[in-house]
């Protein structure tokens, strides 16, 4: 990574943004725990009630950490990256018709679009996520070697 071009903090700012991201969705899970019950029963068909919502969203913000952080850096960033990737698919409807002229129903669902730039950024953080310098792994794998 000698290249002058190439600036060292492009994956530090990706996955700290990325955190924050989930970090918020799974701060909502507990702040709107109600709507968290409705979005699981429309978008992926589960009933779950309200200690369910609020485990899903201490385990995402756990989650977020470990990604904002860079620990465990290939399971963090892939679980991060799957479970966008099932609620990017999740909203498939909003995607292919985000202004509701299609089916018909008048909703404007166009901000669901931006879960397609999200994803991409999952997807780049992890294929680039060896490359990530300024990680808490790459800090626990040099304490290891002293």
């Amino acid at each position: 990574m000698n290249d002058p071009g190439h600036w060292p903090y492009g994956s530090l700012v990706l996955r700290v943004a990325l955190g924050l991201f989930l970090f918020l969705w799974g701060l909502d899970k507990l702040i709107a725990t109600e709507d968290t019950i409705k979005i699981f029963s429309h978008f992926y068909k589960l009933g779950i009630g309200s200690t369910v919502a609020v485990i899903v969203g201490l385990a995402e913000m756990v989650l977020a950490i470990s990604i904002a952080l860079g620990y465990k850096r290939s399971l963090s960033y892939l679980t991060g990256l799957v479970i966008h990737a099932l609620s990017t698919l999740s909203s498939w409807q909003q995607l292919i018709d985000p202004w509701g002229k299609i089916w018909g129903s008048g909703k404007n669902s166009h901000l669901f679009l931006a879960s397609i730039p999200v994803l991409a950024a999952f997807i780049v953080l992890y294929m680039n996520r060896h490359d990530d310098r300024w990680t808490l792994d790459s800090r626990c794998k040099k304490t290891h070697q002293n």
